[in-house]
């Protein structure tokens, strides 16, 4: 089973009997999530990482506060030098696997939301959630952005770190904040604390440091990630009253069911893996997660049922090559061989993918031998030459 690291969109709203027609989205922002989509896939890391407005995240992370002006100028500045890097990572783990989709645009809260798919070469996946703005000449702009590995708006981040730094730099301002983000201030050191333990496997120590916190931390998204994280790794009980008590502090919360999916795949318990993978279906309506299904089925021996999620993957978004890739690997183990022929054609057709020559590979010994590879050997080159050249 891929090891997976799913966070997701916030569910929905419900349908209602007749629902009045979406607004139609302003042509600038249906123009920049194209170009986006494109760029990132191409390499261009700047198409992101330009347009994210950095003024508007210090004004959100910094809202509420009071510092002299040449700390709080000085935070901005060390922001505006190293710059956001977020294009940069994404486009610095590409591999030929890889792939930047948007799943939609959608108004949300008054603001144009796009939603973006990424998946690894390894088969992770995670959803960035980016909020759009316009500036006074009309450029696009990214207002704040949702990465769902971390849980929660980077400008909530930023604010962390902004407080933090305030804090080691002399400036008390313990009694300037109110509930969690006090005792936050008083605890800062608690959270790296945890993230260094979780790196060195000392998963018992990470539930012991949570267990020391005061009560709001210990209903606080980051440190419940956390320790959710570690207890995953420890006994049932500890990670299903990890469970309760995030569903408790978070009602409906979709991260929930994307962060703990790991859990009970180790615990080989698929009927709640699936039921989780329905309720985010439900939110994102994501072809990806008929992959997910499949390959949830296949871990559980249940090879019909896969087949069937990987053939529904394929036909909902037909340029999902990881889903692809897995239906010509069944195809060769049951040596069906003119599924395996379909499929290659499909890949070829639909995806980005380049089929080198199969003869001499250990996987297609049986295919290359077979009559299905001549006819569709030969097929191929027929079509390879009628063709068009490419200029």
């Amino acid at each position: 089973m891929l090891s997976l690291l799913l966070l997701v969109l916030a569910a929905q709203p419900t349908a209602a009997p007749a629902p009045a027609k979406a607004p139609a989205m302003e042509p600038a922002y249906v123009a920049y999530t194209t170009e986006l989509e494109q760029g990132i896939n191409a390499g261009d890391a700047s198409i992101l990482d330009a347009r994210i407005d950095l003024e508007l995240l210090l004004a959100r992370a910094t809202r509420g506060t009071s510092v002299p002006p040449a700390f709080h100028d000085g935070f901005a500045s060390g922001m505006r030098r190293s710059g956001m890097q977020l294009g940069k990572q994404l486009v610095a783990t590409r591999e030929d696997e890889s792939s930047f989709r948007m799943l939609r645009l959608r108004m949300e809260g008054g603001a144009p939301h796009a939603l973006f798919r990424v998946i690894t070469s390894q088969g992770g996946v995670n959803y960035l959630d980016l909020e759009l703005a316009r500036k006074a000449d009309g450029q696009v702009v990214i207002a704040d952005f949702y990465p769902y590995i971390t849980g929660e708006l980077f400008s909530e981040t930023m604010r962390r770190m902004y407080l933090q730094a305030a804090k080691e730099a002399g400036y008390d301002l313990v009694d300037k904040m109110m509930g969690k983000e006090q005792d936050f201030l008083k605890n800062a050191s608690k959270l790296k604390e945890m993230q260094q333990l979780v790196q060195e496997q000392k998963f018992a120590e990470v539930v012991k440091t949570f267990d020391a916190l005061p009560r709001s931390l210990r209903q606080s998204k980051p440190f419940l990630l956390l320790r959710l994280t570690a207890t995953a790794q420890l006994e049932e009980a500890e990670y299903q009253k990890t469970i309760q008590d995030f569903e408790k502090a978070f009602p409906n919360d979709p991260s929930l069911d994307l962060i703990s999916i790991d859990g009970h795949m180790m615990r080989k318990d698929y009927a709640t893996v699936m039921k989780m993978i329905d309720r985010l279906d439900q939110r994102v309506k994501d072809p990806y997660l008929q992959y997910l299904r499949g390959s949830v089925m296949l871990d559980k021996g249940d090879r019909k049922t896969a087949l069937g999620h990987f053939k529904a993957a394929v036909a909902q978004e037909p340029t999902l090559a990881l889903a692809h890739w897995v239906l010509i690997g069944l195809s060769l183990q049951d040596k069906q061989y003119k599924d395996t022929a379909r499929y290659l054609d499909a890949i070829e057709r639909d995806t980005r993918v380049e089929l080198s020559e199969l003869e001499g590979i250990e996987q297609y010994e049986g295919f290359v031998k077979s009559p299905e590879f001549k006819a569709w050997k030969k097929k191929r080159a027929a079509r390879t030459q009628a063709a068009p050249a490419v200029p």
